[in-house]
């Protein structure tokens, strides 16, 4: 498994953190200490497929996001700030 890819898909949010788990025992200290973590995130990719697969796809899918991004209007950069309305009732 590369650094920053994709260590397994696996189904199910409570088997995934046993997975992580069980990826952290195995994790080196200067790995930890260098700032290395596995995370769980949700995904459309195929449980028990190729990590390096998966990765690639993940890619992909992060760079298209990106893209369509930043062709989005102004208006849209930045979703936090929101116009608010005060109502009584």
């Amino acid at each position: 498994m590369s650094p920053g890819g994709v260590a397994a898909v696996i189904k199910g949010r409570d088997n995934a953190k046993l997975e992580v788990e069980r990826f952290e025992a195995g994790q080196s200290s200067e790995d930890r200490h260098a700032g290395w973590r596995y995370f769980l995130e949700k995904t459309h990719l195929k449980v028990g497929m190729n990590p390096e697969e998966a990765t690639h796809i993940r890619q992909m899918d992060l760079e298209i996001r990106e893209s369509q991004a930043q062709t989005l209007p102004d208006r849209f950069s930045n979703p936090l700030r929101h116009n608010y309305a005060s109502t009584r009732l």
